[in-house]
């Protein structure tokens, strides 16, 4: 009795029924239909769940037969898992917006009915096996679509409602014709029979009738350029008829697509151009959309196309048994991310993006947001991060690599306006409407949302990562968010505490230079995570997102395949990407931290592609043994390490990202999430001198690290703003460790790691000590300070021991390191880097003492009686770096050993420098021809300047420490950020203007429209018939 209930069969019996029985129950009582149709999509989605379920856990595939006969005679149903993994999560998708619309559909038994029917045609399109009863399918899917589309009633719903049955009808009727050839050349319409017998499939009939059929399929899945009418309907649509059509129908549409695809693999070609070029220019076009609705149509549009390209380059590979990771991941992702968007655009209720703002402040809202926006983006930890890694993978083990330039772009550019929209949405302005919203209708929302986490586990666990270090940031991140409503000191000392214990959990197993790395960037995270302690307020959600960014480092450090360490960056890169929006003037630079993190992770991802088809495996270790196959790996992942670390050129993210956001988040930044680059840089030089991949990039990379500590000095010294000139300052010191890590050898390792402690205590000091000195005056501009030195004098103590070991003075620890990197550049032969060094080391001399001078020394701009000393929570932990600059200066052996120790045995035995071990070097290196040459050179070019400033002020002119960096500020104004921002707002020109250009074939016309899905498919017979099959590059 239960198996004959838990029939795939009554589905359709369920379909056909309550479609016949609401209009007879509307008669009797207006509830009762409402009543059968819950009823009856209930139990359909009930039975394609129980189905599936038992086919997991090992039964046969389901094939059900009409009349008692065999195919081609009887209509033959399959509900294998395939189709049941596609009809459950459509029938829950489609459960989940009859929620959302139940509104709208119980006072309309019209609406219900035809959701329905809509509901089951999607279940025929899956699940039959004859291509006339496909077509039927097909056409019932058509007919629910079109009469939803009119419950809108306006004339521009109707109008697009008009648009998509012209479009589908066009492309109905080249299936029919197709259908009919296929039957003539193979007397038969059963799909499996054709694909067994389709060598029969020949000649010219042949031949159009496949080009027929997949041209229909192609266009109902609204490829480009022939998609102007599905981005109407998109656009006037109710958002759960949008939401339907975008994930329901197109995944009826795509299923066919799959089962027929052994009938098209002579096409195979054609269908990933089509599908490429959808998925990069609709994502192009969808930058300068502004109504919500529309733009998640191009984006849904996009995702089909990206499916549509996965699914023949799954094909073309043989890779089937990556299908269910790859199709599968990347389908559920689309259908309940975008589905969950659309309804979410529903019940906020705003057309365009710049409403949107009316949401800040609700961090129920904004927290499912962004979970949606992160999914859609193909980010971690949800379905379509574990499908795109695999895709990526299986593409460069074909050595398709211009597959991968199209996946990478388009996924950029739709997280560049997918995360704009993020952005305004953070942004509160004053004079907006609050959004009304109960929890039953964010229900199907929070629905989808779960699923995606559920998902994107499942993903996981395909994908062989699974693991409890891998998710134990984001559960313990996630357990830290039930308990966001205690107060914010006691949140803090939570976070400090479960950081701790989880770091050491993560790192119980972890030994070597990533030992060491662990050591510092988690000691210093909790050191400076302390300074939360200053903030009484409760800083909703910060707590828990810094403990998944902090755990996130651990857990990076301790990864061992490279999909482990991508899924820990994107994690690192998201968490911090959310910390920063949550400061007050963050939102512009926020998105530019991402867009530039992304476009350094897309770059660590190809690397990482093309390493594992020369290596043949994601172990890291592997990258040791690498050969020369492998050198595009390694030039894209030092590449992407030097884009997050802000080398010259690339650094246009930093100074916003960091001067903008909170006060302690800022010194994080600096000091911690910076050297997670550096970390990712110096594995990679250390394992490319152990391979055998003949790169010879030292030099190359040597002069982009002393370009950088230039260039960053040059922009710091004409900041106004405390946080924007330590930023530079960021920027500039990192350059010295490129610069150290370049030198590929012994000593330029450790100098590399001696200057990696030195700036995270340093920039952790400066970073707090601005923190306290804006708490107390309110201002972070120099001119607004000044004399500060008597009124905070334990800042300024931390302040200038900081500055001290940041110059390279003796006796400190920056001292040593940086003399040591330009004795090591010249023991290397680089004696023009060593020139630039000193140059280098000149103009960190001006800024550091203008940050001195203005703050402390100079007479104050204002004069505030009350001022008063930065609070303890601030104070202590500059202190304890203090204490760390200090056992670093006069222990370096604590630092030399540990680093001699981590590195392999066989490769330490040849760290030594003139007969001395490393952690002898300090003790027995003498400094001072080196620095008595670097400081008689500091000196001349202080003349110079000073010689250049008398000329060029005149002599009349008053002299004055403040006139002379204005001077300078003035020198300095055009050069490196006027020109990178220049260069980037170009390329954010250009990339717009196309998309504007492209934007222009839509003008709205249906007539145009029918024309364009003409020309498509005429373009599509053109390509399969002269110039586009198999072989072809």
């Amino acid at each position: 009795m239960v198996d004959s209930v838990l029939q795939p069969l009554n589905i359709f019996l369920l379909g056909l029924g309550g479609g016949f029985l609401i209009p007879l129950l509307h008669k009797i009582a207006k509830p009762l239909p409402a009543a059968a149709f819950a009823l009856a999509l209930v139990s359909m989605t009930a039975i394609s769940a129980a189905c599936f379920w038992s086919l997991y856990k090992g039964a046969p595939t389901i094939e059900v037969l009409t009349a008692g006969v065999l195919p081609p005679l009887s209509i033959n149903l399959r509900f294998g898992l395939a189709e049941g993994f596609f009809s459950v999560c459509v029938n829950v998708a489609a459960l989940l917006g009859a929620w959302h619309m139940w509104d709208r559909l119980r006072i309309s038994y019209p609406a219900l009915l035809l959701y329905l029917i809509l509901i089951m045609g999607i279940n025929g399109m899956v699940m039959t096996r004859d291509l006339f009863n496909l077509f039927v399918f097909l056409e019932i899917v058509s007919i629910g679509t079109y009469g939803l589309l009119g419950l809108q009633r306006t004339p521009q719903a109707l109008a697009a409602s008009f648009k998509y049955i012209m479009a589908t009808v066009i492309a109905s009727s080249f299936f029919l014709l197709g259908a009919a050839l296929l039957y003539h050349v193979t007397g038969t319409l059963n799909i499996d029979d054709m694909i067994a017998n389709r060598a029969l499939i020949s000649g010219p009939i042949g031949a159009t009738a496949l080009l027929f059929v997949l041209a229909c399929l192609v266009v109902e899945l609204k490829p480009f350029p022939a998609n102007g009418w599905g981005l109407d309907v998109y656009e006037t649509a109710d958002s759960g008829v949008a939401a339907l059509v975008s994930g329901g129908v197109s995944a009826g549409v795509f299923f066919a697509l799959y089962k027929l695809l052994p009938l098209f693999e002579n096409h195979l070609d054609i269908l990933a151009l089509c599908g490429g070029i959808t998925f990069l220019f609709s994502n192009l076009v969808g930058l300068q959309q502004t109504n919500v609705q529309r733009m998640l149509g191009y984006s849904s549009i996009a995702q089909m196309g990206l499916l549509t390209l996965a699914l023949s380059l799954m094909q073309q590979f043989g890779a089937q048994e990556t299908l269910p990771l790859v199709v599968g991941g990347l389908f559920i992702n689309h259908l309940f991310a975008k589905a969950g968007l659309f309804w979410l655009a529903g019940v906020v209720g705003r057309k365009d993006i710049d409403g949107w703002s009316d949401i800040a402040g609700r961090p129920l809202l904004l927290g499912v947001f962004a979970l949606l926006l992160v999914a859609i983006s193909g980010l971690p930890p949800f379905p379509g991060f574990w499908a795109k890694w695999e895709l990526i993978m299986q593409v460069a083990r074909g050595e398709r690599y211009i597959w991968i330039v199209v996946i990478l772009a388009g996924s950029l550019l739709e997280a560049a306006y997918m995360f704009r929209w993020f952005k305004q949405a953070m942004r509160p302005v004053t004079g907006g409407v609050p959004v009304a919203l109960g929890l039953g209708r964010m229900l199907p929302v929070l629905g989808c949302a779960v699923l995606l986490t559920a998902g994107g586990f499942a993903a996981a666990g395909l994908s062989g990562a699974a693991s409890p270090s891998l998710v134990a940031p984001l559960c313990i991140g996630a357990g830290l968010y039930i308990l966001d409503g205690l107060p914010g000191r006691a949140k803090c000392l939570l976070m400090l505490l479960t950081v701790f214990l989880g770091a050491r959990w993560i790192l119980d197993d972890v030994s070597g230079i990533n030992a060491l790395f662990a050591a510092v960037l988690i000691t210093g995270g909790l050191i400076i995570g302390s300074s939360g302690f200053y903030r009484p307020d409760a800083r909703p959600g910060f707590y828990p997102m810094m403990t998944i960014l902090l755990l996130s480092i651990a857990s990076l450090l301790q990864s061992s395949t490279s999909l482990e360490f991508f899924f820990h960056w994107e994690i690192i890169t998201l968490s911090s990407y959310f910390l920063i929006t949550l400061g007050r003037g963050a939102h512009p630079y926020a998105l530019q931290f991402l867009l530039f993190s992304l476009v350094s992770a897309f770059c660590l991802l190809a690397g990482f592609g093309i390493a594992t088809g020369a290596n043949g495996t994601t172990a890291l270790s592997a990258f040791a043994t690498a050969g020369p196959a492998a050198a595009p790996a390694f030039l894209l992942l030092a590449g992407g390490f030097l884009i997050k670390a802000g080398a010259v050129g690339v650094h246009v993210w930093l100074p916003g990202a960091y001067a903008e956001a909170d006060d302690d988040l800022s010194a994080m930044l600096s000091a911690v999430i910076s050297k997670i680059a550096v970390f990712g840089l110096f594995m990679t030089t250390y394992l490319a001198i152990r391979s055998e991949v003949g790169l010879e990039l030292a030099h190359v990379m040597g002069w982009i690290g002393l370009l950088t500590t230039i260039a960053g000095a040059v922009i710091a010294l004409q900041q106004n703003d405390m946080k924007r000139m330590l930023g530079y300052s960021s920027m500039s010191q990192i350059g010295y460790i490129i610069t150290a890590i370049a030198l590929m050898s012994h000593l330029g390792w450790v100098t590399a790691f001696y200057l990696v402690a030195n700036h995270l205590m340093v920039k952790g000091i400066l970073f707090l000590a601005v923190a306290g000195i804006v708490l107390r005056t309110g201002t972070r501009l120099l001119d607004q300070t000044g004399a500060l030195a008597g009124k905070m004098p334990f800042t300024f103590a931390a302040v200038v021991i900081g500055l001290i070991s940041m110059s390279g003075l003796p006796p400190l620890a920056g001292f040593g390191g940086k003399w040591l990197l330009i004795s090591a550049m010249m023991e290397k032969g680089w004696s023009g880097l060593a020139i630039l060094a000193a140059v280098a080391t000149f103009l960190g001399f001006l800024y550091m003492f203008r940050l001195f001078h203005a703050v402390f020394w100079a007479p104050p701009a204002v004069v505030r009686h009350d001022l008063r000393e930065a609070s303890l929570p601030i104070l202590l932990p500059q202190f304890v770096l203090v204490a760390g600059i200090l056992v670093l200066s006069f222990f370096p052996k604590l630092v030399m050993e540990p680093v001699s120790k981590a590195v392999d045995p066989l490769f330490a035995s040849t760290l030594v420098w003139e007969g001395m071990s490393l952690e002898s070097i300090y003790a027995y290196w003498n400094p001072l021809p080196v620095m008595a040459v670097t400081v008689a050179a500091t000196v001349l070019l202080l003349l110079v300047f000073m010689l250049l400033y008398w000329i060029g002020r005149g002599r009349s002119a008053s002299a004055g420490v403040t006139r002379f960096y204005g001077f300078y500020r003035a020198v300095f104004t055009p050069l490196v950020t006027p020109l990178a921002n220049a260069f980037w707002d170009g390329v954010s020109g250009l990339t717009l203007g196309a998309g504007g250009l492209v934007r222009k074939i839509y003008t709205g016309n249906g007539q145009i429209y029918a024309l364009h899905v003409l020309y498509y498919v005429i373009a599509l017979y053109a390509l399969g018939t002269f110039g586009f099959g198999p072989g072809t590059p």
